[in-house]
């Protein structure tokens, strides 16, 4: 499953969030030295002691202007040793390694994802905070979002009422975060019921597992909603596709009768442009009538004007 995130969130962290979520579970607390284990001192004093001596050699891994920078260093190194002696080339070399070394220990350590992840606890959901079955019905809303906003009469705006880029990361959002606080409950109980369960608490469970239940099914209607959306809308996909095809062909008209009049009668070839041009009209009226279906499909998910 693919990480929920609100939609409220700055998009420059939505985007790093969603493109590293391996680093969204992060501990609660930040880490001692930021992040920084043992590991990074050796890797980085052995990698400064290359970028102090043989940058030419350590440049290549850190990208071309890096491999420029580290060519131009190499050069001056070369060049201090040629016209100063060794001893002067190797002051200078360990006055790099030293720089190329406190800069690695900085740029090492914590990932900013894990920063962010701290900073935005609470406004986002991984697939470890749902149940297995929540998990289901929150995946079947994730790929009913994605159908519609992936969609090419979306992308088309012809459904741009709908305001589909706000609305449906909302929906998302405000499922997976009902969703997450039924996973959490639920676990809740099944923690109490391992434990002695008296006549009066076994009452209480069972009131709160049908209120469980209940909203469970509530939920389950308003994923049902957004498939239904989804599916009205891939139909207006199908339609559209086939009307840009036809409305492709049709530029095509001239060609196709100036053709047509060269071998038959032109009242022939009228006929047969005019039967082109009804199925034309006919697709058209086919997709403004499936673009309709699910423009009424995704109102419904709309919430009511207080």
């Amino acid at each position: 499953m693919n990480p929920i995130l609100d939609p409220e969130l700055p998009a420059s962290d939505r985007a790093l969030m969603t493109a590293h979520p391996e680093f969204l579970g992060t501990p609660h607390t930040r880490p001692r030295w930021g992040g920084r284990v043992p590991a990074d001192a050796w890797t980085g004093l052995l990698s400064a002691s290359l970028w102090g001596f043989l940058p030419a050699l350590i440049a290549p891994l850190y990208g071309r202007l890096a491999l420029i920078g580290g060519l131009l260093l190499q050069a001056a190194l070369l060049t201090l040793w040629i016209g100063y002696g060794f001893t002067a080339m190797f002051l200078t070399g360990l006055a790099i390694e030293l720089v190329a070394l406190l800069l690695l220990l900085a740029l090492s350590g914590e990932s900013p994802v894990s920063r962010l992840a701290r900073r935005h606890r609470g406004r986002f959901l991984l697939g470890a905070d749902f149940d297995p079955a929540d998990a289901a019905l929150m995946e079947r809303a994730q790929a009913a979002v994605a159908a519609v906003l992936e969609s090419k009469v979306n992308e088309a705006g012809l459904l741009d009422d709908i305001a589909n880029r706000v609305t449906l990361p909302r929906q998302e959002w405000e499922i997976a975060e009902t969703l997450a606080e039924m996973s959490r409950l639920r676990r809740e109980q099944q923690a109490v019921r391992r434990g002695k369960v008296t006549d009066r608490i076994s009452t209480m469970l069972d009131s709160h597992a049908d209120a469980l239940r209940l909203a469970a099914e509530s939920l389950g209607e308003r994923v049902d909603a957004l498939e239904d959306y989804a599916l009205r809308t891939m139909a207006a996909d199908e339609a559209y596709t086939e009307w840009r095809t036809l409305q492709d062909l049709a530029e095509d008209s001239d060609a196709y009768r100036e053709l047509l009049a060269r071998t038959v009668r032109d009242r022939l070839a009228t006929g047969e442009l005019d039967a082109m041009t009804e199925r034309a009209r006919l697709v058209e009226a086919a997709l403004r009538e499936s673009v309709k279906d699910a423009r009424r499909a995704g109102l419904v998910l709309l919430p009511e004007a207080s």
